[in-house]
C-alpha cells in the first residue's frame, strides 16, 4: 500500500518544482526515480508521446524499464500506449495471460515482467503521454496505490505544461535577441554585435596587450547592379557577397553587415598591419570570380579601408571610424584597392 508520509514528501518536492527552471527531462527523471520509493513496484518509467513523431523525453527508474518503454514505442502497442489514447488507466496484473499486447507481453515476460499499470498524463482533453508502473511479481494493485499513482501522473502533467511553457518561453527569447543582434537578410552580426563585440576586444586587449584591425568593406557599383537587375537580384548578391567574404574569415573574426553594401570585419590577435593587408588582399581575389545570380553573372569589386590599432590604447570604436575614412580613400582611387590608416601615427582626433 502507498507509503502516505512518502507520497506527501513526493508531492510537496514536485510543488517546489514549479517556482524553479527544473527541466522537462529532470521533471520526468525525478519521477521515476522517487515513484519507486512511495509505490510497491519494481521500477517505473514515463514516455512523452506526439502522434507521428520519435519521443524526445522518456525516463526510466531502471535498463529494464527503460526497455518496456522503447518496446511499446516501437511496437505503437502497450499499456502505456493504450493509457495515452484511452486516457483511462490500464492494468496488467498478469502479462503471461493478457492477450491485449502480443509483442510487448513477449518482451516484458523474456524481461522478467509480470504485470504493469499505466496511467495517463492528462492534460485537458488531451494527454501528454503515460507513467508506467512495473513490477516482477504478479497481482494488481491496492485502490489506494491506483489512486496516488494517478494523482502523481496528474501532478507530473501539470508541472511538465510549466516547464514546456518557461522552455518556449526561452527559445522566444533567445529568437528575438537573435533577431536583435543579426542582420535578416544575410544572418551575419549586425552594428550592434559588432559594437558589443568590439568592445569586449577592447577590454581583452587591454588585459593581454593585443592588437586588432577593423576592415570597412563597401561594394563598387551596387546601386547599378539594383538598378538592372532589380533589388530580388540585389539582395540574393548581398546574401553570396557575405558567403563568400565569411569563407576568409580567419576564426575568432566577426564579419558584420552594418548597412546596406557595407560590410566591417573586426580582426583580433593581429601581429602585424601585414595580416590586415593579407585579409584586404583575400577579400578582393574572393570577389573576382562573378556571382551567378538569376542566370546572370554579375562581377563585383570592393573598397577595403584598414584601420590597424598598434596599442590597445588605440582599440575603440574609432577603428571603424578610421576604416571607413580609409574605405573612402581606396574608393577615390578607383574601387576595387585597399587603403590603410594606421593608428599608430595617426590620432583620432586628425580623422575627418
Amino acid at each position: 500500500m502507498v507509503r502516505e508520509e512518502k507520497l506527501s514528501a513526493v508531492l510537496s518536492e514536485f510543488a517546489r518544482t514549479m517556482v524553479t527552471d527544473f527541466a522537462v527531462q529532470g521533471i520526468l527523471d525525478r519521477l521515476v526515480e522517487r515513484i519507486v520509493d512511495v509505490l510497491p513496484v519494481t521500477s517505473a518509467g514515463v514516455t512523452l508521446i506526439e502522434p507521428g513523431r520519435a519521443p524526445r523525453f522518456v525516463a526510466a527508474s531502471s535498463t529494464s524499464a527503460l526497455l518496456f518503454e522503447n518496446v511499446q514505442t516501437a511496437s505503437g502497442q502497450g499499456p502505456c500506449v493504450l493509457a495515452y489514447h484511452s486516457g483511462e488507466a490500464v492494468t496488467v496484473p498478469r502479462l503471461r495471460s493478457d492477450g491485449r499486447f502480443p509483442e510487448f507481453s513477449a518482451a516484458g515476460a523474456e524481461g522478467g515482467l509480470a504485470a504493469v499499470f499505466a496511467f495517463p498524463l492528462n492534460h485537458g482533453a488531451g494527454r501528454l503521454g503515460a507513467l508506467d508502473l512495473y513490477r516482477d511479481t504478479e497481482g494488481d494493485l491496492d485502490p489506494e496505490d491506483m489512486v496516488a499513482a494517478q494523482t502523481l501522473a496528474d501532478v507530473t502533467a501539470a508541472y511538465l505544461i510549466n516547464a514546456q511553457a518557461r522552455e518556449e518561453e526561452k527559445m522566444t527569447s533567445s529568437h528575438f535577441q537573435d533577431l536583435a543582434f543579426h542582420d535578416v537578410l544575410t544572418g551575419l552580426p549586425n552594428r550592434l554585435l559588432l559594437d558589443q563585440r568590439l568592445e569586449h576586444a577592447v577590454q581583452r586587449a587591454r588585459r593581454q596587450h593585443t592588437n586588432a584591425a577593423v576592415l570597412f568593406a563597401d561594394l563598387d557599383g551596387f546601386k547599378a547592379i539594383n538598378d538592372t537587375y532589380g533589388h530580388r537580384t540585389g539582395d540574393k548578391l548581398l546574401v553570396a557577397v557575405a558567403e563568400r567574404l565569411s569563407s576568409v574569415m580567419r576564426p575568432g573574426d566577426t564579419l558584420a553587415r552594418v548597412s546596406g553594401d557595407e560590410f566591417v570585419i573586426l580582426c583580433e590577435d593581429v601581429t602585424s598591419v601585414e595580416d590586415a593587408q593579407s585579409l584586404a588582399a583575400r577579400i578582393n581575389s574572393a570577389l573576382t570570380r562573378p556571382f551567378n545570380l538569376d542566370a546572370a553573372d554579375i562581377s563585383i569589386t570592393a573598397s577595403v579601408g584598414i584601420a590597424y590599432a598598434g596599442l590597445a590604447e588605440q582599440i575603440s570604436a574609432n577603428l571603424i571610424t578610421a576604416a571607413d575614412a580609409a574605405m573612402y580613400e581606396a574608393k577615390r582611387s578607383g574601387g576595387g584597392k585597399h587603403r590603410i590608416l594606421d593608428l599608430r601615427v595617426v590620432r583620432p582626433s586628425e580623422l575627418s
